[in-house]
């Protein structure tokens, strides 16, 4: 545990200066999330800027918290910033259908390992959704060579950084 702290920490501590996917990465995202239902996150500031990309989705949801955790809505305006800066619709409607999450991270592997904030909140959250494609996005310095692993952690189906692509082999 300690360890995914220090990582945490060395990666939160970045000054972020582009937070948009380039053209080829955006290409890819529309392709594994076309005709699908789609689970986002609303970026941060530290974040990847996925939505342009997602703007021919049809059916898109995000998440929210309900009682300590991450729960389905349909993605809809207005948002409003809950007290840890995230973005959440203001008004929920809950929705239980998705295909793909597509999901940020502190830290990426190259092979689906994902390092989250230390809430463990996607992990329970996807945990509920075993049989739904799992995209992870983070900016090229965030792809990292090892991540210590917990029998809680699930992993991702691809990475997609701002610049490049993986497919995991799980």
């Amino acid at each position: 545990m300690t360890k995914k702290n220090n990582l945490r920490s060395n990666l939160l501590n970045h000054n972020i200066l582009n937070n948009e996917l380039s053209d080829e990465i955006s290409t890819k995202l529309q392709q594994l999330v076309t005709d699908k239902v789609v689970c986002t996150y609303i970026p941060l500031d530290s974040e990847i800027n996925i939505l342009s990309a997602l703007s021919n989705i049809s059916e898109m949801n995000t998440t929210f918290m309900l009682d300590g955790e991450l729960e389905i809505c349909t993605y809809t305006a207005p948002f409003i910033k809950q007290k840890n800066g995230i973005l959440e619709p203001k008004n929920k409607i809950v929705s239980n259908n998705t295909e793909v999450f597509i999901v940020p991270g502190v830290a990426f592997t190259k092979f689906g390992s994902r390092l989250g904030r230390g809430g463990g909140h996607y992990d329970v959250l996807l945990n509920k959704y075993p049989n739904t494609l799992k995209i992870g996005i983070c900016h090229d310095f965030q792809l990292i060579k090892d991540i210590p692993l917990e029998e809680h952690d699930i992993p991702m189906d691809y990475v997609l950084t701002n610049i490049n692509y993986y497919k995991s082999s799980t």
